[in-house]
């Protein structure tokens, strides 16, 4: 799984301005996908609507997304395949701690109080990952979307300013972008963070094609991302560092602190399938009604892991144990 002589085969790898991707960023800037034979060319974008037009396109082989994201595209008839997690838990299905609710003082909203946001205006991204959790702490709840009225934020750097100014009671977002709020608006503080309302799970997947045609370069790719998830996971300041050279504007302090809510295990697990199987249901109960179940162990290749695991014990030798 070390690069060779010669000319690297190249693949094209569509990721987001997030830190759900923070390992792909790593690999890329630490050389350790090279080391594995991969020459990665990243592209990065703002949502998963943007990572799965990428695939669609032809523009990348590989993309990653949540999973919600993904299987809405699967649903849609794209062939995208699983091979391998990037932000995750393998230990539980319901680490949503990435995900939280922001508000600030004088919006009649309250520490843990999700009913106070009844009848308020709501910043998040429409269909995105935010916007399904959003749903899920509502349900859970008593109430109904319809309650709230939600403003379309799609640049998450747009939050910060909409609660700032008043244009919105409260955010819904990720890590950064959650904390990078937290930071920036005066007297704002958490309605909630995670909840175990889901597992917001972030993962590699690939064209069924390209797994099908090129399966030994799709293995080393997976090797490199194993490598990426242990180094950002042993050096999580350094990441931080390499993420902003990546992303402009990103807020270095704010990303030391975000990053504390958030676990890089690229292993399969039955925590993971059953965190897949529910997001399903979430995603057949809230967006398409209706529409036939997926096969969700179908939607996985995991013997290029597997396969990782076995050749490069050392990366995952600091990650805890599997029940």
């Amino acid at each position: 799984m070390n690069a060779g002589s010669g000319q690297l085969p190249r693949l094209d790898v569509v990721i987001g301005n997030n830190f759900g991707h923070l390992p792909m960023f790593v690999g890329a800037e630490k050389g350790i996908f090279k080391n594995h034979g991969i020459d990665a060319h990243m592209k990065v974008v703002d949502t998963g609507t943007d990572m799965v037009n990428a695939m669609h396109n032809g523009e990348a082989q590989i993309g990653d997304m949540s999973v919600t994201t993904f299987l809405k595209a699967v649903h849609s008839g794209e062939p995208f395949k699983v091979i391998g997690i990037i932000m995750n838990d393998a230990t539980r299905d319901n680490a949503d701690e990435p995900l939280g609710i922001v508000t600030r003082k004088g919006r009649g909203i309250n520490v843990g109080k999700v009913a106070d946001l009844k009848g308020k205006r709501i910043g998040l991204a429409r269909g995105q990952t935010s916007d399904e959790y959003f749903k899920m702490v509502l349900r859970r709840a008593g109430m109904k979307y319809e309650d709230l009225t939600i403003e379309n934020i799609w640049s998450q750097f747009g939050l910060a300013p909409a609660l700032k100014e008043g244009k919105v009671d409260a955010v819904v977002s990720w890590e950064p972008y959650v904390t990078a709020v937290l930071e920036q608006v005066a007297d704002s503080f958490l309605v909630i963070r995670g909840g175990h309302h889901m597992s917001y799970v972030m993962v590699a997947t690939a064209h069924g094609p390209t797994v099908t045609s090129k399966p030994d370069v799709v293995r080393d790719f997976a090797a490199g991302l194993a490598g990426a998830s242990h180094y950002t996971r042993n050096h999580r300041d350094e990441s931080v560092e390499i993420f902003a050279q990546w992303v402009p504007n990103t807020d270095v302090a704010v990303g030391k602190k975000a990053i504390r809510h958030i676990s890089y295990d690229p292993r399969l697990s039955p925590a993971v399938m059953r965190a897949f199987e529910s997001a399903e249901d979430e995603v057949l109960i809230n967006t398409l009604k209706g529409a036939p179940r997926l096969d969700v162990p179908d939607q996985f290749r995991p013997s290029f892991m597997a396969e990782v695991e076995k050749v490069h014990p050392e990366y995952f030798a600091d990650l805890p144990p599997l029940k």
